[in-house]
């Protein structure tokens, strides 16, 4: 028993007390914790709210009950003495699972973490949220495969450290199980998302004479001595606690505080990390993180790659462009590009004279440029275009509708295999629609800047803001959550409901609004049904109904209005517009006729770069990946493989002989896993061989040649963008990508898994975003990425909000953290943070 606020509870054991040992009372992380705190490391002040608490609480409560069960009363007088004993300072509420941390089954990541927590509403509803977490799915799943039954919950709720850094240290390397190797991983600020999955921030290695190694990029966020410092402190506790420990730590002030310690159950559950080959094709590569910022599945790239790679060359085999292709390759687990030159390969650019005379007399060039003056008088970009509105996204919306009606689970194993046949050629078709538009676009948008360069003195962000609300795919999503979101500020329960979302809070929904939940399903038929990337191992927006419902309480909170928005978008864009015609009032007429001419070919093509993409790519993706898990599901069932998601680690030629045949295919499961493991841990370079310098002098092409080429080159530099170099001060440089200046609140998002960190009004900081991720914008304050240029998915959409984003500084997630105040200047492209 503790003594909380001078009233003792049969319910509480404070971390000093000596019974706090107990992991049957108090779960096994707050034993632990208890144990070293008593042997004299420093380990934040806590009290534990105790198993007896959770079984007298829930009795046969299920996850979805357990946020509005009817709590004891002597429970809720503990609670509130809690309270009151933590007064108005910020406490960390944890899940301390009786199974939990230990050698044969970890649990982690698992259980609920709730930092922040004020009061004692807030306290209890972390606390029935770390009871919730005993019950979910994957805690089930992992309860099933380890043969363990369900055990009781304690709560563990300490003093919140303000940290200036914090992270996880391992007393043997997690990946190759070394154990001479103490491995660090920190990121500055609160180590939550670190913890949480997301790739650290930074990396230190120290062997056993405690000699730092640092192997990170970008900026620094400990010293070497605070290195050593943690390493010291991990060993410590490995020396009081037994085997090896995977520990987690914060800094605050120059004191290192010990929030967790358990033993690292990955060097028995993980398979033997399998070294992949590092082979490099010749030529230069480049890394590509705009479209796939971490490794594919062997599935996704057994079916993506060669699709990508066949549409690339069409289009510039159909435009005439003076190079092979934009090649996509995996080099070491890792996606690279690479510009291929005709013929094959890197050579130095020809001088001007020689150019000329080999444009004349080499055939594959002469061919070429035949092509693109034929793609330019023909206007071929302004036929596929056409062909967009008039032929593909019609055929596209057709058949994606057709497979989306089509129940899975009622298909013979035959038709199931066929599904995936035919959603494959549907990929395939969206893919070649896909680059084939890029062409268009790459015109319609180059000859618009080009225009106002020459005629107007503009910049490219200056002719990109002609464009702004013109993109309606972008904003459709977000404004048909709006439309939710309408609904549920009319419906009190509704609204109360949003107002803490859960887990739970998705199955409670029917039982309050039945009108609601059908709207809400409705939605996700129409909108969620696409990949969050382009990996097809990931989930889709309708598999994550939380995430939903929380975009849908956060727009209840900014009060996002789309019609506001297209209004304010149109009316600036028209502003915009009129200013560049009276600039052009004394130019010659032909001048004013070219300035229209570009304007509306621009404002028909521009949308397409974002609507074009839910047709031809996300949705496709989803419809393959439905039929992936189903033959998964399948195969599990017939022991093939352990979990449905195994199947994504299987080529597409593999899943489909394995599924036909029904042959065992752990031993390949267990293989490529390890070579996901040795990948993950394992980052590519930024590039693979010498860069062949600047293209050749293109003036000695024909007009319409040289047009195409350029407007190649200047395409793709605007979509990929070129990272920028930062310096040490205060403030971080990238492309202007969206105008406006904003100051909030750093909260670095490190993928699609950890929308639910974003809070309304945040400044969010990320590698990059997808086309999905419009759900999010009218979350934002504003958008920081590391990759990407003015014409990339994260500054279009941004303009289409008109929220102030900066793009492509390169490592902005490496040098921000959660919790700092910086102020966003989308017209200069910086970011400063404040003093």
């Amino acid at each position: 028993m503790a003594t909380v606020g001078n009233v003792t509870h049969r319910y509480l054991i404070s971390l000093d007390d000596p019974a706090c040992t107990n992991p049957n009372v108090v779960g096994s992380k707050a034993a632990t914790l208890a144990q070293l705190k008593q042997a004299g490391f420093d380990v934040p002040d806590g009290v534990v709210l105790t198993a007896t608490a959770f079984e007298d609480s829930i009795g046969d409560a299920t996850e979805a009950s357990i946020m509005a069960a009817m709590l004891p009363a002597s429970v809720e007088q503990a609670l509130l003495s809690v309270s009151n004993w933590f007064g108005e300072a910020a406490v960390a509420v944890r899940s301390s699972g009786v199974a939990e941390d230990l050698a044969e089954s970890s649990f982690a990541g698992q259980y609920e973490t709730v930092l922040g927590v004020t009061g004692p509403e807030q306290l209890e509803a972390a606390v029935r949220r770390c009871w919730a977490s005993a019950f979910s799915e994957p805690v089930e799943a992992y309860r099933a495969r380890r043969h363990i039954d369900r055990a009781a919950m304690a709560v563990l709720v300490q003093q919140q450290i303000d940290a200036d850094a914090a992270g996880v240290a391992f007393t043997a390397d997690p990946v190759t199980g070394a154990r001479d190797m103490t491995v660090i991983n920190a990121v500055k600020g609160l180590g939550d998302r670190l913890v949480s999955g997301a790739s650290p921030a930074e990396e230190w290695r120290l062997s056993d004479g405690l000699q730092p190694e640092w192997t990170s990029a970008g900026g620094r966020t400990l010293s070497e001595q605070q290195a050593i410092d943690v390493a010291r402190l991990a060993r410590e506790v490995e020396a009081t606690l037994g085997p090896p420990q995977d520990i987690e730590w914060a800094i605050q002030a120059g004191r290192v505080w010990l929030l967790q310690a358990r033993p690292i159950t990955t060097l028995e559950e993980t398979v033997e990390p399998v070294p992949l080959p590092v082979e490099v094709p010749p030529g230069f590569w480049e890394r590509e993180a705009i479209h796939a910022p971490l490794p594919w599945t062997p599935f996704t790239r057994s079916l993506f790659f060669p699709f990508r790679n066949e549409a690339t060359r069409l289009l510039f085999a159909r435009f005439g462009i003076l190079l092979e292709t934009l090649e996509f390759c995996e080099i070491g687990g890792w996606e690279y590009i690479r510009l291929v030159p005709l013929g094959g390969k890197d050579r130095p650019a020809p001088p001007r004279w020689l150019f000329r005379i080999l444009t004349r007399i080499v055939p594959p060039m002469r061919k070429r440029i035949k092509a693109s003056v034929e793609a330019v008088r023909s206007e071929k970009a302004r036929t596929y275009i056409d062909r967009w509105y008039d032929e593909w996204h019609p055929d596209l919306a057709k058949r994606i509708n057709e497979l989306n009606q089509i129940d899975l689970t009622s298909l013979s194993d035959i038709e199931v295999a066929q599904h995936l046949e035919t959603a494959a050629a549907l990929l395939h078709d969206g893919t070649r629609v896909h680059f084939l538009v890029q062409g268009a676009l790459m015109m319609g948008t180059y000859g618009l800047s080009q225009v106002c360069r020459e005629l107007l003195g503009w910049d490219d962000s200056q002719s990109c803001e002609l464009l702004s609300g013109t993109s309606h795919r972008s904003i459709e999503p977000a404004a048909k959550l709006a439309e939710l979101a309408g609904q549920a500020a009319n419906d009190p329960q509704i609204r109360e409901l949003l107002a803490d979302v859960d887990e739970s809070t998705f199955d409670r929904i029917a039982e309050i609004d039945s009108d609601f939940a059908s709207a809400f399903e409705a939605y996700r038929r129409s909108y969620g049904r696409r990949v969050l990337r382009y990996e097809m191992g990931d989930s889709t927006l309708a598999e994550e109904p939380t995430l939903l419902l929380q975009l849908i309480a956060d727009q209840l909170v900014t009060g996002f209005d789309p019609k506001e928005n297209a209004e304010t978008t149109n009316q600036q864009r028209a502003s915009l517009i009129q200013h560049a015609r009276d600039s052009l009032t004394d130019a010659p007429p032909k001048d004013r006729r070219r300035f229209e001419e570009w304007l509306g070919r621009a404002e028909r093509a521009y949308p397409v770069r974002e609507d074009n993409e839910f047709f031809t790519l996300s949705s496709p993706l989803a419809l393959v990946r439905y039929a992936v898990l189903e033959m998964g599901r399948r195969m599990v069932a017939n022991s093939q493989i352990d979990e449905r998601d195994d199947a994504f680690f299987l080529e597409f030629e593999e899943l489909k002989d394995a599924f036909r045949h029904g042959s065992d295919q752990h031993s390949t499961i267990g293989h490529r896993r390890g070579e996901w493991a040795w990948v993950d841990a394992h980052p590519g370079p930024a590039s693979y061989g010498e860069p062949p310098g600047p293209p050749p002098s293109f003036d000695v092409l024909p007009p319409e040649a040289r047009y195409v080429n350029e407007g190649t080159l200047w395409y793709v530099e605007h979509v990929l963008g070129q990272p920028m170099i930062q310096d040490d001060s205060d403030t971080i440089h990238g492309h202007a990508a969206s105008p406006g200046q904003y100051t909030g609140t750093v909260r670095v998002i490190a993928g699609e898994t950890e929308f639910s960190k974003i809070r309304p009004g945040d400044v969010v900081v990320c590698p990059i975003t997808s086309p999905v991720w419009s759900v999010v914008f009218p979350s934002m304050g504003a958008l920081v990425t590391d990759t990407g240029g003015i014409l990339s998915h994260p500054a279009i959409i941004a303009r289409e909000y008109r929220i102030p984003a900066v793009v492509g500084t390169n490592n902005a997630t490496g040098l921000l953290h959660d919790g700092q105040t910086v102020t966003v200047d989308g017209s200069a492209g910086t970011v400063r943070v404040a003093a």
